[in-house]
């Protein structure tokens, strides 16, 4: 089988190893020259027979005809869109509506598109100056606001603001840069802030039938200047009372944005009126690892698109299922955060993980010896220590633990 992965980076690396080991031949397309070196870390060149990087359409395009792939799979996202179009010109079947791409990935035709379709979201306006900004954020008449880039990805520029005046500094920070997946900030996106509790529902599609694969509860952390920390992925069972809820309103979002075939990523807040999107996208979710998904659900969302494009009959005896998946044991994805400047040093802070109970692995997205800084978002996080264990209370102790190592500066080497 032949398979085509654009940006085959985050967990679009577990995604081609996942391929390349069932006997598929892989050529990988990156999206731009100019990607942030974050994505290349721990990508792995020798999954693929070709490498081909996206310069000029036209000739991307005549590179892949050639491989006469059967599939084409975003595998970051900031592949969404070139691998939607490479699959609209070869019109290949396990694809989503083309009418609906930038919808998937502009957070405004997001929002504006489900609300069109009288599912409830935030309020929200666009803009590319401080006045109007003002007199909308006037007009809403209440605090916080939410203000994020039109087109980004892992919380990136996101500012939860309080007043007036962070708000116009979150939109200074913002316009004129370039963000995360290399586009620039030319308009800036306020929202309605939700309140409540917020979630993740994964899922995998085929022919527009979902397959649920995970549903998350985040814990998130603020910054001083109302940027958003990623704290903790908690998995919750289908036992949850929130969980068909959840699933039913994702399942319509999923539809309303054409994704018809491939894996989803939901971010949903439940607020007091229920579940209103935050945002999605259509690739797999960032921070799964497929060695903890087999321990915890069975079948994780990476190896349910491989399912989805190897054994389709499989797929489908999984879509029959009355319940997609069970919580087999109990997960936290901790994701670390660095409270001071320093160069990173990983094996003493190892030697500490290997001491808990519920330790599972740590994936680290810095070498050892590199100087970082404060953590502001998931780009500056030094890593991810994944925990596992069937007692709820022994992930929260060992958590608790993870943070007072790195209030000691547990994986900062020595001055």
């Amino acid at each position: 089988m032949k398979i085509v992965i654009v940006d085959g980076f985050s967990s679009g690396k577990f995604l081609a190893k996942q391929l390349n080991d069932d006997g598929c031949v892989l050529v990988h397309v990156a999206s731009s020259a100019t990607l942030d070196g974050y994505y290349y870390q721990g990508f792995d060149c020798t999954l693929y027979e070709q490498m081909i990087v996206n310069s000029d359409f036209g000739m991307t395009l005549a590179e892949v005809q050639r491989f006469m792939p059967q599939f084409i799979l975003a595998g970051a996202e900031t592949g969404v869109l070139l691998a939607d179009e490479l699959n609209e010109q070869l019109q290949l079947p396990y694809r989503n509506d083309f009418d609906k791409t930038n919808a998937r990935r502009n957070k405004y035709e997001m929002i504006h598109c489900i609300t069109q379709a009288q599912l409830p979201a935030a309020r929200q306006f666009i803009t590319d100056s401080w006045r109007p900004a003002q007199e909308w954020i006037d007009e809403h008449g209440r605090f916080p606001v939410v203000i994020k880039p039109l087109e980004s990805a892992g919380a990136d520029g996101v500012s939860i603001c309080e007043d007036m005046c962070a708000c116009k500094a979150a939109m200074e920070r913002l316009l004129g840069t370039t963000n995360k997946l290399n586009i620039p900030n030319t308009r800036v996106l306020i929202q309605e802030y939700l309140a409540g509790l917020e979630y993740v529902v994964n899922m995998v599609s085929l022919d527009g039938q979902q397959l649920v694969t995970e549903v998350v509860r985040y814990r998130k952390q603020r910054t001083p200047t109302g940027g958003v920390l990623y704290d903790i992925d908690e998995l919750i069972g289908p036992d949850s009372m929130v969980y068909p809820i959840l699933v039913q309103y994702t399942r319509a979002v999923v539809q309303c944005l054409g994704i018809r075939n491939g894996p989803s990523h939901a971010e949903i807040m439940f607020t007091e009126d229920g579940p209103k999107l935050v945002e999605i996208a259509a690739r797999t979710d960032g921070i799964l690892r497929p060695g903890v998904s087999k321990v915890t659900t069975g079948l994780g969302q990476i190896d349910a698109v491989v399912l989805s494009l190897m054994q389709p009959e499989l797929f489908e005896q999984q879509l029959a299922r009355k319940v997609n998946y069970q919580r087999l044991q109990h997960t936290y994805n901790v994701c670390l955060i660095n409270r001071s400047e320093g160069r990173f040093e990983k094996d003493g802070f190892l030697r500490e993980l290997l001491k808990l109970e519920s330790f599972f692995e740590a994936v680290f997205y810095v070498e050892d010896g590199q100087q970082i800084g404060v953590t502001q978002d998931v780009f500056s996080q030094p890593g991810t220590v994944y925990l596992v264990h069937e007692d709820p209370a022994v992930l929260e102790a060992d958590y608790h633990q993870i943070r007072i190592l790195e209030w000691r500066g547990a994986y900062l080497a020595e001055r």
